[in-house]
């Protein structure tokens, strides 16, 4: 049910003209996140938005809403210290400072910027402090915090969709190669602009970092327009992995070497191309194991006329696209960003939930086959491998149609399913509360890091019921450019009683036997005991 008016959450994220593109930094924005920044055990949200080409609209900023308890949020944007108006794109959530509060890194076409929590509701820009600062105008686009080197502290990798120089930059033409779509003259790119690289962050453990982008290899990296990035261990050998959804170029999946360093594999292993051997154009990346096998697979959002692709984990970090056998090939009509590999349904089988929207809005006047609006669309995981689509018709917050880009997955009213908020452009954002009376269960885990990070981002929860192996991992950044509420939720179907298995992010294993449904459960690192809670 779309709740977004009786939640209060009545503020317009301002994103280009809307009716029409002349630059690519029109459409690319942006992501959206579910994050507790007030310790209060309770979901509040952060939204991006952008500005016109030509000004600043009165109000125009990103949103952080706080979550009253009851159902609604209040804009605390001022009063938090977040109001700023820019070609946001990105936002990635992790407590870089292991001081207990969720800080927050947003990447812009200009200058990316970093969020310190503070702990008493405000948040300041310490970009330039902490020596995150770019000296040369970067579109920026991905972001994740990831500890990389195990050592406790969480680091920055930054993925970059494209070289941009305005002053340079072709405008909508039928002559310009790349400036044009099905004879239509729209924003040109990203195909025949720069290729950038990305960048690797290390932390200093002082509240610094320390660029290491060449040493640690990525820097040398084939150039690609990269957007989602993701952080989790591919290959399940306990060290960190990144994989970048990329747009109009080959994916990239950077291994691990273990010592500062990584290699690009995603052609071998099975990530880069579809199984045609066919560059896609990667927007938006969700992790789960939707086969229940105790690996982690990949679903990635595309362009119009190309499916979302499902990548099934065979283990080790190797990965088949199974599309196909899905049942997902047949939905093409859509430009897909935000998505999510998450249990609707509480069934125990993760579902694919993910949001459309046009990138090029001068289309629809010629072709009714591409609207500037699109849908949400969501496949039930019928529990073999394979997805049935549910039809948008049956239900008005999937048939209601926008220009969306990020969206986050979270339980925000804490009743034990999840819930999702959607960033669109140019109105306000849309809630979806998930009100299904399956009469399943289900369990929420909670971790706290304490030699490990204090987020716990990369921890890794397997849990068992009656016969079922499920697993997840928890993330930084996913989606499109987006970030999901860090409690894991599982749904269990019928099992009252579940094996939960911690696997820490510095190598820890801690295995807590016959765990009653029904609760969310806070463990923390290296401690015996838990706290078990009824939501």
């Amino acid at each position: 049910m779309d709740v977004t008016k009786s939640a209060g959450l009545n503020e317009i994220q301002f994103y280009g003209e809307g009716d029409h593109a002349t630059y690519i930094i029109e459409i690319m924005g942006g992501g959206c996140a579910f994050f507790d920044y007030d310790n209060d055990g309770w979901m509040d949200i952060f939204i991006l938005g952008g500005r016109r080409l030509s000004e600043i609209p009165p109000g125009a900023s990103n949103r952080l809403y706080h979550n009253n308890r009851n159902g609604t949020f209040t804009d605390v944007t001022k009063e938090a210290g977040l109001q700023d108006a820019g070609w946001a794109v990105g936002v990635c959530v992790g407590d870089y400072n292991n001081d207990g509060f969720e800080d927050l890194y947003v990447t812009y076409f200009g200058q990316n910027r970093l969020y310190r929590n503070n702990g008493n509701g405000t948040f300041t820009d310490v970009t330039k402090e902490a020596g995150l600062n770019s000296a040369s105008v970067r579109f920026g686009s991905g972001c994740t915090f990831v500890d990389y080197n195990r050592d406790g502290w969480l680091d920055l990798f930054v993925a970059n969709y494209a070289d941009v120089d305005l002053a340079k930059l072709p405008k909508p033409s039928l002559e310009q190669p790349n400036c044009n779509f099905e004879g239509v003259p729209v924003n040109c790119g990203p195909s025949g602009l720069p290729v950038p690289t990305h960048s690797l962050y290390r932390n200093n453990g002082d509240g610094t970092f320390t660029d290491v982008s060449k040493e640690s290899g990525i820097a040398a990296m084939r150039g690609s327009y990269g957007l989602t990035a993701v952080a989790f261990d591919a290959d399940e050998d306990g060290w960190p992995d990144i994989f970048v959804a990329c747009d109009s170029t080959p994916s990239l999946l950077l291994m691990n070497n273990h010592d500062g360093t990584f290699r690009e594999e995603a052609l071998l292993r099975g990530l880069a191309l579809n199984d045609q051997g066919i560059e896609m154009a990667g927007m938006g990346v969700g992790v789960g194991d939707y086969r229940c096998d105790g690996h982690l697979d990949i679903v990635r959002t595309h362009f119009t006329n190309q499916p979302t692709g499902l990548y099934h984990s065979l283990g080790k970090g190797e990965f088949e696209d199974l599309t196909a056998k899905s049942g997902l090939m047949h939905e093409q009509r859509f430009v897909s960003w935000g998505v999510g590999l998450v249990d609707l349904d509480n069934d125990g089988y993760p579902d694919i939930f993910l949001v459309t929207g046009q990138v090029y809005p001068e289309l629809e006047a010629k072709y009714l086959k591409y609207p500037r609006r699109g849908p949400r669309l969501l496949f039930r995981n019928l529990g073999d491998g394979t997805f049935q689509e549910l039809d948008e018709k049956s239900m008005p917050a999937l048939a209601s149609r926008h220009v969306s880009r990020g969206c986050a997955f979270g339980d925000f009213d804490n009743d034990g399913d999840l819930d999702i908020i959607i960033m669109n452009q140019n109105e306000p954002p849309s809630l979806l509360r998930n009100d299904a009376p399956t009469g399943n269960h289900w369990i929420k885990i909670r971790l706290q890091g304490t030699k490990s990070n204090r987020s716990a981002i990369g921890a890794k929860v397997f849990i068992r019921s009656n016969g079922k192996l499920q697993v997840q991992e928890l993330l930084s950044q996913s989606s499109y450019v987006s970030s999901n509420d860090p409690r894991l939720h599982f749904g269990l179907g019928r099992a009252d009683k579940v094996d939960v298995e911690i696997r820490w992010p510095l190598g820890a294993i801690e295995i807590h036997k016959a765990m009653d449904s029904n609760q969310l459960v806070t463990f923390r690192e290296g401690c015996a005991s838990f706290h078990a809670e009824k939501l």
